[in-house]
């Protein structure tokens, strides 16, 4: 994993034979041109640093699977039991249990960062040089900045993937099931042991739940890009002046710059600071300075006095570039996906299965992979970005008046932009129809599927490749063909979307020794993230039948349990045969019994039939929602997932069309599920600055700097939960009712929660469900959410001669409420974080900063960085 505490020898080593004695200057020059010159000015610094993780790992932030590969797997004795923590029959419902009980996050997209460094490694050394240059030649002048960085550790790293599935390991892992263990019937559509796996020769296929310990080395280009290695071009602007009529004057720049309007300080996300984004990779790398926090677009920026007090200041964005999140498995990351195509899959289980990049492995180890080869992957589609460089139509214009009439001075500012976003929203592609969609009945399924692995297998065992290959025309078939759970055709994409309006006023006055200021930001249509799960649930409709719409196909499903099942002489000779000694074992039971599966022991049991109920009686829905598979149980989509974005947008929950991939993955496909609803917002952002001079403090200090900052997030028209959900921290399991009866419909009132608007909801535990426990409501967002922030930097001028010392402390604390994503960077509810670094400088050029950082608050799991505790030092140099 990383690199241990012996390292910064190394990294100060080669600091200091960069760094030469003696006091620094920064270049300056003359070019002879014209009657003045050309003047200019490089400075240069060269910051070195370190960081080191200080927390154990919280076993709660990280995925299920990756503390214990085996958590939906087989009993020791190799035979079934979790069956990949689904149930497959109503009353099936210890696999979710299973799952809901064992410790760990209820997903394994969100955790590399942490898995990939231990308590006391090293999780970042940069070497930086960061030069700016200014040119200027009368009222005409060019500025540019620009940083180069190495990171002696996240250059060249390990990561750690305790649970993987590979090109290289896929025939080394997962089970090794011999007919004697494969209960209740014999697997042969999966792929064949090879001999060191079956010594004894037996029947023997390979079904994927655990993977391996894989330590591979860190490739992904972004990622490198990110935190590796990289050269940044900043600023690159021209300025000057021009003369306007009556007697006024332009200011203009024309280049790369950043932008600064209103008056936020740390909480900036959502504030009328947008003209460019942030990168967060900077900013959390070791020894950043704020000009590296923001990255300058290529704009054209002018400013004029109209009147006396008052200056209106305009600009025009040739340029997008979208916000640099953490990248995957740094050490702040947060998601396994990062921005600029960083990554390209998702695992789509709630942290029961291993990581498959490749997808291979198939088939999962449960009784429902004889329909589907799904290896619970869904693929990352190219980002969908507004265009990089050219007319952006972004652009921005503001008013700023000094009323002197006002608290004997105030200045004002009245804002307004257009703007591309430039955080990322991820929405979904639905997976195509599943063949047995229009199914009502287990023959009319068979028929309806007949490619399906189980099928396939009696032609072609043991070769789960081939019943994708249509043997007269000998070309890849469609899924549908071969999948009744089309799970990974799903795809997943980030966007970023256009024309964002957005309204700001600010001010800024003095109240005695106090500087006061504030803005309020207001966007009209202000994306908001829905819920990930959601989303997932959505595109999952079209995997399952239709069996929750009566009228289909002008009847009801068959149903299970009623004597109307399964008829085994209609079946196709070959599964006859296959099954015929299994059902003549459990005798006429198998028509007035739902299905055969294995109990909480791992023992083969009759289950009873799984249509909807209606109360604790077990009394009947209005109409059959299931039909028998053998190995289970098939329901209507809506009722294994039950989705709420696919009714808030006038859909039927379960019906939204599937994709079709004959189309381009785009906004036209009719299987696009837009990830984000627009909704109005206000940003409210006030603080207030005190300076203390050397003998206004009773600490010695010749300086302090204190600064308060409250802000505060407000949707008005944020839907009820069981309307919609929007995405925010530790939500990774559905906030609907889960298989194991939390959240369950018990009366009216929680109906439409427990089930969206599904009209087979059925009553208390459901292990036909596929979320396994309901999500902690209390998570996700609220209509207003809020915190604080203070700053206090104490400075001690000349403690030793041309020494100087200066401690920075910076507290973050969100109140109450929680801000939907992307603005959940600003408010999780009971956040905490505090930060301490000193700075010892000699003279003014030569500086060393320890420092030390804690995070802790938060409720549940929805603090990412509870357990990220981080010493730093470093040094820089500037000349």
């Amino acid at each position: 994993m990383g690199y241990r505490l012996g390292r910064p020898g190394l990294l100060l080593a080669l600091f200091a034979a960069l760094v030469w004695q003696g006091s620094a200057h920064a270049v300056e020059f003359t070019f002879p041109y014209g009657d003045e010159g050309i003047t200019g000015v490089l400075n240069s610094t060269i910051t070195a640093g370190a960081q080191w993780r200080m927390q154990e790992r919280s076993q709660s932030l990280v995925g299920k699977a990756n503390l214990d590969p085996n958590v939906c797997g087989r009993k020791a004795n190799g035979t079934p039991l979790y069956q990949s923590c689904q149930g497959l029959f109503r009353a099936q419902t210890y696999p979710a249990a299973r799952l809901s009980e064992v410790p760990g996050q209820f997903s394994n997209n969100f955790d590399d960062g942490n898995l990939n460094y231990d308590k006391g490694d090293l999780t970042q050394a940069p070497i930086k040089l960061t030069q700016d240059l200014t040119l200027n030649y009368g009222d005409y002048g060019f500025f540019a900045r620009a940083l180069y960085f190495y990171d002696l550790v996240n250059n060249d790293f390990t990561e750690n993937h305790p649970n993987r599935i590979t090109k290289d390991n896929y025939l080394q892992v997962g089970n090794a099931v011999t007919a004697l263990q494969n209960l209740p019937l014999p697997r042969t559509d999966s792929r064949p042991c090879d001999a060191a796996r079956n010594p004894l020769g037996l029947p023997c296929s390979i079904l994927y739940g655990p993977g391996a310990q894989v330590n591979s080395k860190r490739t992904d280009a972004a990622t490198l890009r990110q935190i590796g290695q990289n050269f940044q071009l900043l600023d690159a602007v021209f300025y000057g002046k021009a003369p306007l009529p009556f007697d006024r004057e332009l200011t203009y720049k024309l280049g790369r710059q950043t932008i600064n309007w209103g008056e936020s300080t740390l909480l900036v996300i959502n504030s009328v600071n947008q003209a460019q984004p942030v990168n967060a990779n900077n900013f959390l790398r070791t020894g950043f300075a704020v000009e590296e926090v923001f990255t300058p677009q290529t704009s054209a920026f002018g400013s004029f006095e109209p009147f006396e007090n008052a200056t209106i200041e305009a600009y025009y964005q040739f340029e997008w570039q979208p916000v640099e999140i953490p990248a995957p498995g740094s050490y702040f990351s947060f998601a396994d996906l990062g921005t600029d195509n960083a990554g390209n899959f998702a695992t789509i289980s709630f942290g029961g299965a291993a990581e498959d990049a490749d997808g291979k492995g198939r088939l999962i180890d449960n009784p429902l992979s004889g329909l589907t080869d799904t290896s619970l992957q869904a693929q990352r589609l190219p980002d969908n970005e507004p265009d990089r460089f050219g007319l952006s139509n972004q652009y921005g214009i503001s008013l700023k008046y000094f009323a002197e009439w006002l608290n004997n001075g105030t200045e004002l500012g009245f804002y307004f932009m257009n703007y591309h976003s430039k955080l990322p929203y991820i929405s979904t592609y639905a997976s195509i129809d599943s063949c047995g969609r229009y199914s009502r009945s287990t023959l009319q399924f068979l028929a309806d599927c007949p490619g399906i692995p189980l099928l396939a297998s009696l032609t072609n065992p043991n070769d789960p490749d081939s019943y994708r290959i249509d043997p007269a025309t000998g070309q890849t078939k469609t899924v549908n063909d071969y999948s009744a759970v089309p799970f990974d055709s799903a795809k997943l994409q980030f966007e970023y979307p256009k024309n964002i309006k957005m309204l700001g006023v600010s001010f800024n006055t003095t109240l005695g020794e106090y500087s006061i200021q504030g803005e309020v930001a207001y966007r009209p249509n202000m994306p908001l993230q829905v819920d990930l799960e959601d989303l997932l649930f959505g595109a999952f409709g079209p995997t399952l039948s239709l069996c929750q719409n009566p009228t289909v196909g002008g009847t009801p499903c068959a149903g299970t349990g009623n004597g109307t099942g399964l008829a085994l002489g209609a079946l196709p000779p070959q599964l006859q045969a296959a099954l015929g000694p299994l059902v003549d074992s459990l005798g006429g039971n198998i028509n007035a019994v739902g299905g055969i599966g294995t109990d909480a022991n791992g023992n083969p049991v009759l289950y009873p039939g799984s249509d909807y109920v209606v109360d604790a009686n077990g009394t009947p829905g209005a109409y059959n929602d299931t039909f028998d598979l053998l190995v289970g149980h098939m329901t209507g989509s809506s009722r294994s997932f039950p989705s709420f974005i696919i009714p808030y947008r006038g859909g039927a929950v379960g019906e939204n069309p599937g994709s079709d991939p004959t189309r381009p993955y785009d906004h036209n496909n009719p299987g696009y599920i837009r990830g984000y609803e627009q909704l109005g917002v206000y940003q409210f952002n006030f603080g207030a600055t005190q300076v203390l001079g050397a003998t206004d403090n009773w600490i010695g200090a010749d300086q302090i700097l204190g600064v308060l900052e409250v802000g505060g997030t407000w949707i008005p028209d944020l839907p009820p939960l069981d309307v919609l959900q929007f995405e925010a921290p530790g939500t990774y399991t559905h906030a609907s009712a889960g298989a194991d009866g939390s959240g369950s419909y018990y009366t009216d009132a929680t109906r439409r929660q427990a089930c969206s608007t599904n009209p087979t909801c059925s009553y208390g535990p459901d292990g036909l469900r596929f979320n396994p426990h309901q999500a902690d409501l209390s998570l996700y967002p609220d209509k207003f959410s809020w915190g604080y922030r203070i700053i206090s930097i104490i400075r001690y001028e000349s403690v030793f001669p041309g020494i100087s010392f200066q401690p920075q402390i910076i507290w973050q604390h969100d109140m109450n409420g929680t801000a939907p994503q992307p603005l959940d960077t600003n408010f999780v509810e009971g956040r905490k974080t505090a930060s301490i670094n000193f700075e010892v400088r000699y003279k003014s050029s030569l500086s060393i900063n320890p420092g030390y950082t804690w995070f802790t608050g938060g409720k549940g799991a929805s603090n990412l960085y509870r357990d990220r505790d981080f010493a730093q030092l470093y040094v820089r140099y500037q000349f």
